[in-house]
Parts: C-alpha cells; sequence; structure tokens
C-alpha cells in the first residue's frame, strides 16, 4: 500500500507525460502536438501527419522514479487515432499502461476521448490491473486564447474490488495566452479529488523558428521546471527538468518524428 501511494504521487499513471509538460511546470491540458497521445486527447485533432514518439524519465541513480514511454499519432478522414505504452518503476514496484485515443475537431471546438488500461505490479503481491477512460476538450476562444479540459480516469476505476484502492481521479483546467506568434503563457489547475488543487504555470519562448525555451512552476510541489526543444525538418528533441531538492531533480528527454504524408 505504501509503495502504490507514494507511486501515485510521482504521476505513474497519469499526465503528465513528456519534456514539453515537465519543462512548462507540469501543465499538459492546453497542448495540441503528439504528446496528447498521454496528456489531453483533444490535443491530437491538429496532427497532420503520423507522428511517433519516445520518451524516457529520470531521477539519476535513481530507478525506481524512471519512467519509459512511446507512441504513435495518425491523421484519419474520421478524426485521428494515437497509441501509447509507458511503464513507470524498476522490478519491485512498477506500473504499466497502454492507451487508445481517439479525438475530432468540429468548429473551434476540439474532443478527444482516451480508453486505458493500467496494470500494477509489486513483488512478493502480484499483479493488479483496470481499466479507465479520460475526456478532454480544447477550445479556441480567440486566435490568441486558447481554454482546455480534461479529466482524467472519469469512471473512478479501482484496481482492486477487494482494498477500494483507486486510481486518481483529477480534472484540469487551463488557459493559453499568446500575446505574440513566439510567447505564450500558460496557467493551469489541477485537482485530485483526493489531494489539495496545483496551480501551474508555464512560459514557453520560440527564440528562433527551430529553438525554443520552457520555463514553469508547481504550487502544490513548489517545484521550478526549465527546457528546451530543437525542431530539425522531421525530427523534435525535447528535454525537460524539474528542481526539485527534496526528491532531487526529474530529467525527461524526448524525440518526435514525423513520417511523410
Amino acid at each position: 500500500m505504501l509503495c502504490l501511494n507514494l507511486a501515485q504521487a510521482q504521476l505513474p499513471s497519469r499526465p503528465p507525460v513528456g519534456p514539453r509538460a515537465l519543462g512548462l511546470g507540469g501543465t499538459n491540458v492546453i497542448f495540441n502536438d503528439a504528446w496528447a497521445i498521454f496528456n489531453n486527447p483533444a490535443g491530437l485533432t491538429d496532427i497532420e501527419q503520423t507522428t511517433a514518439l519516445f520518451a524516457y524519465r529520470t531521477i539519476f541513480d535513481f530507478s525506481p522514479f524512471n519512467t519509459v514511454s512511446a507512441g504513435v499519432a495518425l491523421p484519419t478522414a474520421l478524426g485521428n487515432i494515437g497509441f501509447g505504452v509507458y511503464r513507470f518503476g524498476d522490478d519491485i514496484f512498477n506500473s504499466q499502461m497502454a492507451s487508445l485515443s481517439f479525438a475530432k475537431k468540429t468548429g473551434i471546438v476540439r474532443l478527444g476521448i482516451k480508453a486505458n488500461y493500467l496494470q500494477y505490479n509489486i513483488e512478493g503481491f502480484g499483479r493488479k490491473g483496470t481499466f479507465l477512460a479520460d475526456i478532454g476538450v480544447l477550445a479556441d476562444l480567440t486566435p490568441q486564447l486558447t481554454f482546455g479540459a480534461q479529466i482524467f480516469n472519469f469512471t473512478q476505476s479501482t484496481i482492486s474490488a477487494d482494498t477500494q484502492e483507486k486510481v486518481p481521479t483529477i480534472i484540469n483546467l487551463g488557459i493559453a495566452y499568446k500575446p505574440a506568434e513566439d510567447f505564450t503563457l500558460v496557467i493551469e489547475g489541477e485537482k485530485d479529488i483526493d489531494l489539495d488543487p496545483d496551480l501551474k504555470l508555464g512560459l514557453e519562448y520560440q527564440i528562433i523558428e527551430a529553438i525554443v525555451a520552457r520555463t514553469g512552476f508547481s504550487t502544490l510541489t513548489d517545484t521550478h521546471s526549465f527546457g528546451a526543444g530543437l525542431k530539425l525538418t522531421r525530427f523534435t528533441f525535447d528535454y525537460g527538468i524539474r528542481i526539485d531538492r527534496r526528491l532531487g531533480h526529474t530529467h525527461n528527454f524526448g524525440l518526435t518524428f514525423q513520417f511523410k504524408q
């Protein structure tokens, strides 16, 4: 039980996933890139090319908090589809999740839904798994202002019917404001129904066409984040770091690749 609660506190089975989100203070609900596979599924609607991604997240020299994730996003005539898998933890405690997302745009509104299968494994206690679902929405209120919302595990699934140990149910609301083409301000509120709310802030600045810089802050964890991205034709490399004096610094490395249409 202690391992499970500790792991849930470190986000093994919920957003945010990806170096962009980490570098922006954990904000993730308003982004419309391939990392929406793991975050707000509504963000998949703007994917125009088949995109594959891979990420590795770690606290150096502390393998229990390592995360590996991979996925692919595919545009179709009916809507966009995303498939992702990831693994968190080590041999003593770990969780794995496979996700299938579908997103569609209607006017200024983008809707997404995601089905997940989550499995926990604790050495000596065996494996437990459950199905859960997410729902998300994005809306372009003006050319400069975007609103996003997501409910992770709105099904309120439990890991075990015997213990009633729950997967977290989290509500995220956020806005992104672009006062200029190369600058984005993100404000996001997150509420786990069993925890205190978290206000997260993020700033993203496009230095030149190929390079972006990021920073952010989370009030609940009292952590600062920084990051950068480099886009080279069809490849994009991203890095994010979260500064945490209690648990150690979290590093997140990511790579995306866009296939030709």
